[in-house]
């Protein structure tokens, strides 16, 4: 086969290691750590179970990144392969990505890696995989997706919703009583993916609502004109639904596609987080 995109589970989308539309498409698992258990984040993971589990655990949780070898594995199925990793900020992923690169030049040095690091993650990730979907699907050779996707990255916003902030407080990022307080309070954060790939802080909001107005009204202010937009969430069709309905407001011909966290970003976007990926002009 040709062509492959190979994806870490940063990525939501369902992909079974198979071929799709006559491409390779395969996802390398992350680890979760709960407590003393750790799990494969793979498609296997019960992620209702997961999130219960990580709840109750009053210790630290953590993840950890595929190996190089699992990287150099999954480039074996294709000739010329793109490669979407979770923000190298966040994770040693992508480092792992490029070594299992190199690997696999050194073994085959006809064959093409070119390893992407999303600087984001969920929606982020996969808003990035539909457009090399779309380019292979147009006939582009290698050099012409790699130039192309480059300057679409450049495009990519990725927001960050999150309504709890738990996990966030026993890693130590968010004091015990600033995250209990925020609870109590009502308060939500939105949070955006810097053109460096760490977390920015853009507001806190109080109320049902208002975190998800503001949320559309600063993808409008910041050049989002109708294009495509990824939205994952972790349990929370309600919300949504709410964005969606106050995007096509505006935009009725928007292109909006939705699905549910795996293990990593539920992890991170924790219970009812909304990850949003758009492009901008």
């Amino acid at each position: 086969m040709k062509y492959a995109i190979i994806v870490d589970s940063s990525c939501d989308l369902y992909i079974d290691n198979n071929f799709q539309n006559d491409t390779f498409m395969a996802r390398v698992p992350l680890r979760l750590r709960v407590g003393e258990k750790e799990y494969i984040d793979d498609f296997d993971l019960d992620i209702a179970a997961f999130m219960k589990e990580m709840s109750a655990c009053s210790e630290a949780t953590g993840s950890s990144a595929p190996s190089p070898e699992e990287w150099y594995n999954a480039y074996k199925n294709a000739d010329e392969i793109f490669a979407v990793t979770i923000t190298s900020q966040l994770s040693g992923t992508y480092n792992s990505a490029m070594i299992g690169r190199d690997m696999a030049l050194e073994e085959d040095p006809n064959k093409k890696i070119h390893v992407i690091d999303s600087k984001s993650a969920g929606a982020g990730t996969t808003i990035i995989v539909r457009k090399l979907q779309e380019y292979i699907g147009k006939g582009m050779n290698f050099q012409e997706i790699v130039d192309h996707i480059t300057k679409y990255c450049e495009t990519v916003k990725t927001y960050f919703i999150l309504e709890s902030m738990d996990n966030l407080i026993k890693n130590g990022r968010v004091s015990a009583l600033a995250g209990k307080l925020a609870g109590i309070l009502g308060i939500k954060i939105l949070g955006q993916a810097s053109s460096e790939g760490t977390i920015e802080l853009l507001r806190k909001l109080r109320g049902k609502d208002m975190i998800y107005k503001k949320t559309v009204e600063d993808m409008f202010s910041s050049g989002y004109n109708g294009g495509k937009v990824i939205i994952s969430h972790c349990f929370n069709e309600e919300r949504v639904k709410y964005v969606s309905e106050m995007i096509k407001a505006k935009y009725p011909e928007a292109e909006i596609e939705v699905m549910l966290t795996g293990g990593l970003c539920s992890y991170y976007a924790e219970e009812k987080g909304l990850i949003i990926a758009f492009e901008v002009k």
